[in-house]
């Protein structure tokens, strides 16, 4: 949770790049991305409200059901046909 903490303080806070807040944290770009997003759906801004002080409650409010408009998309990426390496997948 202290990585979750630590990114949004580097963006909200001291406004940082995600690439600069991936090398800084130690975490991966997309993770920051990832994190980032959730906190903007959440519509959080630093510092953190009180009371989301318990790393619980701010999991729960991050990382809801699946049903969530964070939740991941699914694609449709049919095989292509073998030779084929052209395809793409498109998001439903």
């Amino acid at each position: 949770m202290r990585k979750i903490r630590e990114t949004l303080r580097l963006r909200l806070h001291a406004r940082l790049s995600q690439r600069e807040i991936a090398q800084t944290a130690n975490v991966a770009q997309s993770t920051v991305n990832d994190y980032v997003g959730r906190a903007q759906v959440a519509k959080l801004t630093w510092p953190l409200p009180p009371e989301l002080d318990n790393d619980e409650t701010l999991n729960r409010l991050l990382f809801p059901a699946e049903h969530h408009p964070v939740a991941r998309r699914q694609f449709d990426c049919p095989s292509p046909p073998l030779g084929d390496r052209t395809s793409r997948c498109r998001a439903r």
